[in-house]
């Protein structure tokens, strides 16, 4: 008995063992300074130098808001019988990138996969400036944006006029909106522990008082984990089904068209795959960099890079088999108008469009089957060209 008492313990094959989630074994105490000096020390100048031209770029949106509001529609291209061009192809791409937050923050809480928590805070706050960025252009492709209220149900004495519920449009409106404010409610839910510690650092009055405010009187309290721990899980339980209805919804906008190469059952799980590969790929584009220039290479390891290429392997390798069910299902329909749109998408005009995106979709992200290239600089830095994942516009 005292034998098998002292006996040791088997050791742990390194290729099994788990790589720590923050690297050196540092304290949650450095952590907490680490992460906390990003906000309490001085602005740098490089931040000063990306902010103006962002500023810029900001005033250059509303510019060219204001002229296509006055000037219509047709500043984008769009005619018959394609009446959505540009405003489609961004709306898709924003909503797409703005997947991952919702995936990493919620599916992976309910997973208990504990690596989110090391990424999960930006993946958020993507998601929530991606998807008013996707708002913007269904909101103005329709040319009189003084009537989009119209597209709203509520009692009114015209008629009354109500909304087109069998449009796709419409259901772009109920998804997108609600999707919004889920994911503004988790976000900030996820924020409430995090405020309060910058609350109790403050050195400055008004610090104090917004951070107070906004953390919502959090004492860190067993009744206070409690019911943060119930809210945030009912929150990640609401937002699991959102990832997949949203995106589904989005795809309808062409999916039930008569376009031909459009006009197809597979594009619900294809959007979704799609959406999250690119939305993982946008993720990592911003966290290799903030992990470098803020210097939170301890804090963002290579392991939580790792973690999601693999998830862009299985997504990559799902959005290639759509890409090839297309292909066959053009060619075993046997309908002139479908194997027309797929002949010249791949080798019409824009032939080189269609090569780019099945390299960068398909072939590219087989190369993080080998864990050295998952975990390799160079090879993360051009996962930026897998972000432009969408589909080139069929040609009717």
């Amino acid at each position: 008995m005292a034998t098998e008492a002292t006996k040791p313990l088997p050791v742990v094959p390194a290729d099994l063992q788990r790589i720590p989630l923050v690297a050196n074994g540092r304290s949650i105490g450095w952590i907490s300074d680490r992460v906390t000096a990003v906000t309490e020390g001085r602005i740098p100048l490089w931040w000063w130098a990306c902010f103006f031209p962002s500023i810029c770029c900001l005033g250059l949106l509303g510019f060219m808001l204001a002229y296509q509001i006055t000037t219509g529609v047709g500043v984008w291209g769009n005619m018959h019988p394609v009446m959505w061009g540009w405003d489609i192809i961004n709306f898709v791409w924003w909503i797409g990138i703005g997947h991952a937050g919702t995936l990493i923050s919620a599916i992976l809480f309910l997973l208990r996969q504990k690596w989110r928590t090391g990424v999960n805070r930006a993946a958020e706050a993507m998601t929530i400036f991606a998807v008013m960025c996707a708002g913007i252009y269904p909101a103005l492709h329709v040319g009189r944006v003084w009537y989009d209220w119209w597209l709203f149900p509520f009692p009114n004495n015209m008629g009354p006029i109500w909304p087109q519920f069998r449009s796709p449009l419409m259901w772009d409106v109920f998804a997108v909106s609600t999707y919004f404010t889920v994911s503004v409610l988790f976000w900030y839910m996820g924020l409430i522990p995090d405020l309060a510690v910058m609350r109790d650092r403050a050195t400055t009055r008004i610090r104090q008082f917004l951070y107070g405010l906004f953390s919502l009187g959090w004492t860190g309290s067993n009744r206070h984990w409690s019911n943060y721990e119930k809210a945030y899980l009912i929150l990640a339980g609401l937002s699991t089904p959102l990832v997949l209805s949203v995106h589904s919804i989005v795809s309808f906008d062409f999916a039930v068209s008569q376009v031909p190469g459009w006009h197809t059952t597979i594009f619900p799980p294809y959007f979704v795959a799609g959406a999250i590969f690119s939305g993982f790929a946008m993720v990592q584009t911003l966290l290799i960099m903030v992990r470098r220039i803020l210097g939170l290479e301890e804090y963002i390891t290579l392991g939580h890079i790792e973690a999601m290429n693999k998830v862009i392997v299985l997504t990559g390798s799902i959005v290639g088999v759509a890409y090839l069910t297309e292909l066959f299902m053009a060619w075993y329909s046997q309908v002139p108008y479908e194997q027309a749109a797929y002949k010249w998408r791949i080798m019409g005009p824009y032939w080189w469009s269609y090569w780019a995106m099945m390299t960068c979709n398909v072939i590219s992200p087989q190369f993080f089957w080998f864990k050295k290239l998952r975990r390799n600089a160079p090879c993360r830095n051009r996962e930026k060209s897998i972000l432009f994942h969408e589909r080139p516009r069929s040609n009717p």
